[in-house]
């Protein structure tokens, strides 16, 4: 019963966050984000101020939650998809169309100019990520950081692209070909 009640609880905890967090998003619809506050969130997303801070101190730290939520996200879908290693053109295309699905999020971020919110939590993911790979911790870090800065430039220009077209042009210039044997698989 104990364990029931706990699932349930995590449930409902992560639901409240995110109702928070996607409050924030449908505010900056209406007004710039500097002038969005703490009431107007707990209002937006149906919960009390108290609430609010018992998960967060501050409207950035329920965006950051949020995006990653949507990271976890992604590494649950890599689990689970034959998606191949790191640095394959497959990993890559699935990236850029995974990310795709939140262009909207990913947009009002960098309108706010909150951007380090997405960069925080890429580099979160790659510490948690470094144990897995057999490449420079460096290296590892470049490559999310080229790999994120790369959605942003792509998303920014309208996707002219399609992902598959990135992410051959992406695996052709930093000869990445070659480089995929020896890293283990998501």
């Amino acid at each position: 019963m104990i364990n029931l009640f706990s699932k349930e609880h995590n449930k409902r905890t992560r639901f409240t966050r995110m109702c928070i967090g996607e409050s924030i998003f449908i505010l900056m619809d209406k007004k710039e984000y500097e002038k969005i506050k703490i009431s107007d969130i707990v209002k937006t997303a149906g919960v009390s101020r108290m609430t609010f801070y018992h998960y967060y101190e501050t409207k950035e730290d329920a965006l950051s939650d949020y995006f990653h939520e949507i990271v976890a996200g992604y590494i649950r879908e890599c689990r689970t998809e034959k998606i191949g290693r790191f640095h394959d053109r497959s990993s890559i295309v699935h990236a850029l169309k995974y990310f795709d699905q939140y262009e909207i999020f990913i947009s009002k971020l960098v309108q706010a100019k909150l951007q380090y919110i997405l960069w925080n939590a890429m580099n979160d993911y790659m510490s948690r990520r470094m144990p897995k790979y057999k490449i420079p911790e460096y290296e590892l870090y470049f490559y999310g950081g080229a790999l994120l800065n790369v959605f942003l430039k792509w998303q920014q220009d309208g996707k002219k692209e399609s992902a598959e077209e990135i992410a051959q042009t992406i695996i052709t210039s930093m000869g990445l070909e070659k480089t995929t044997q020896g890293v283990v698989q998501e």
